[in-house]
């Protein structure tokens, strides 16, 4: 009896080399999420969706073979269903990074009344490296011809592990290399890129109709700018910043995230995607 469920186990595994597919997605998710946890340290909550992603494929592995050895047998209807959520979840998350990657190298064609730079995270008062890379490339723009008569909108409050607003720091950043600090306004009450846009629409850009330009990750970009047409910004661009090769898979990931969120509270609600 042994005999013939190692023969099935060997004919099984010739014929059906998607379960080893689950196996290498459990395995490079394994190894991203060490990648990651080694440049961000543990602080970063949403790295550990890779180690989530590795064990659910490792599971689905681990049922796959024991399927094919025949210790378990799975009705044709829990395998379709699990088929069917795949091809449309797969489907969904490429519609999202398509449209992530179509804003991912945006430059204004020209001039601006405003420039609204988005906040990231502060290591106390210090901005990190990703608001940094946000913060020279909106400075080469405001130094350029085209952007040098822009006011320059720093948005972001204070959160966890900030012993400052991240708009104040910004603001520090902007001036020590060299900006007019008269040019500059602040927005620290936000918490998110939602109310960064909000805030900054509501306290300092009456017209609707002023030429605006989003500063932002490159993977941010997308989702900022359909946030600024809900909120009524006809006149906007974007202005991508570098982001961190090795965690760009990741920052791509939380994006579709983020942008399904925008869409789930309505946050899109005027915007055509």
């Amino acid at each position: 009896r042994s005999l013939v469920g190692s023969e099935m186990c060997i004919r099984d595994r010739k014929g059906d080399n998607m379960q080893y597919t689950w196996l290498t997605i459990a395995i490079l998710s394994a190894g991203y999420f060490i990648t990651c946890l080694a440049v961000t340290g543990p602080s970063s909550m949403f790295n550990y969706i890779w180690l989530a992603i590795s064990l659910f494929f490792g599971f689905v592995f681990y049922i796959s073979r024991m399927e094919a050895c025949g210790r378990i047998v799975l009705h044709v209807w829990t395998k379709t269903a699990f088929t069917v959520v795949m091809i449309l979840g797969l489907g969904y998350l490429a519609v999202l990074e398509r449209l992530v990657i179509s804003k991912m190298n945006a430059k204004p064609d020209g001039g601006c009344d405003y420039m609204i730079v988005l906040g990231a995270h502060v290591k106390g008062d210090v901005v990190s490296k990703s608001l940094a890379q946000r913060l020279d490339t909106a400075y080469e723009y405001a130094c350029s011809e085209d952007g040098k008569e822009c006011t320059i909108i720093v948005a972001g409050g204070k959160g966890k592990g900030e012993s400052v607003t991240e708009a104040s720091a910004m603001k520090r950043y902007l001036t020590e290399k060299g900006i007019n600090p008269d040019r500059i306004l602040m927005e620290d009450k936000s918490t998110d890129t939602q109310l960064n846009i909000k805030l900054s629409r509501e306290l300092y850009i009456d017209d609707t109709a002023s030429d605006v330009v989003i500063a932002s990750s490159s993977f941010h970009i997308f989702r900022a700018l359909k946030l600024a047409n809900a909120q009524g910004l006809n006149n906007v661009q974007g202005l991508a910043a570098p982001s961190n090769k090795i965690l760009l898979v990741n920052y791509m990931l939380r994006e579709a995230v983020g942008i399904t969120k925008e869409i789930v509270f309505g946050n899109f609600r005027y915007a055509v995607i």
